[in-house]
């Protein structure tokens, strides 16, 4: 079964929630922001609404994903734009596991596709290689559990920070709209047994700390919530029961 997801129409407006969108756009345009360099590689591009817009910005963008519909949305929406942003723009429909191009980019964004990944460091060990010496990696996934059928990996600051540690320096970790936003630098050589410093973990701890005490109390605000319309709708029932009981 196929992902089918749908970020430009998120992006714009066109569907879901007005919280949705907004997390949308500011997920979107918090990666916009880290890309570095002028060669751009938008792995899981889906829609292509973030290449489109590095696009608009004179960014060298190659779009790419597995799902054959969400290329030809993104193909679709690029024929729209003016001929510049036109040709700054490529979206190929292809598996970045299986990608054998010697070309190297800059930056490689990774909106929300760790996490579809069993074995993460298939996917790790690529970008590695696309990527140029000291190059960024802009990566962004679900803060915690998220209940969705293809979802394989749940992140939290610390086990993120440690998936990406062989291959890549992390740079910067943030909780935007509960999705974790990470940015890492190409390290010259893997090294499959990085231990990160103790400082490091403290940092990833604190982050996890602030945001899942977070998490927790906007859980017990809705709880509370529910709890109280329910206890409303016994009362409600109660009423109901002893004017029955009244009038008959």
């Amino acid at each position: 079964m196929a992902n089918h997801d749908r970020v430009s129409e998120r992006y714009y407006g066109e569907i879901n929630s007005e919280e949705s969108h907004e997390a949308t756009r500011t997920r979107i345009h918090w990666m916009c922001r880290e890309a570095t360099g002028k060669r751009i590689l938008d792995i899981g591009c889906s829609q292509g609404i973030t290449s489109i817009l590095l696009g608009r910005e004179g960014f060298r963008v190659t779009g790419i994903d597995l799902e054959e519909e969400s290329i030809q949305y993104a193909r679709e929406e690029l024929a729209k734009e003016s001929r510049l942003v036109r040709n700054n723009v490529d979206f190929r429909l292809l598996d970045i596991t299986q990608w054998k191009a010697r070309t190297t980019f800059d930056t490689v964004l990774l909106g929300e596709v760790l996490e579809h990944f069993a074995h993460p460091e298939t996917l790790l060990l690529q970008i590695h290689r696309l990527l140029q010496e000291e190059g960024t990696l802009v990566v962004t996934v679900p803060y915690g559990y998220h209940p969705f059928y293809d979802h394989k990996q749940t992140f939290y600051a610390g086990n993120l920070a440690m998936c990406l540690l062989p291959y890549f320096e992390v740079l910067k970790l943030e909780v935007h709209h509960k999705y974790l936003c990470c940015v890492a630098r190409k390290r010259r050589k893997t090294q499959l047994y990085m231990s990160p410093t103790l400082n490091q973990l403290m940092e990833w701890m604190e982050l996890d700390h602030v945001h899942f005490a977070a998490v927790e109390k906007n859980h017990l605000r809705l709880m509370n919530q529910r709890k109280k319309a329910l206890d409303n709708a016994v009362e409600q029932v109660k009423r109901l029961r002893r004017q029955e009981n009244v009038e008959g």
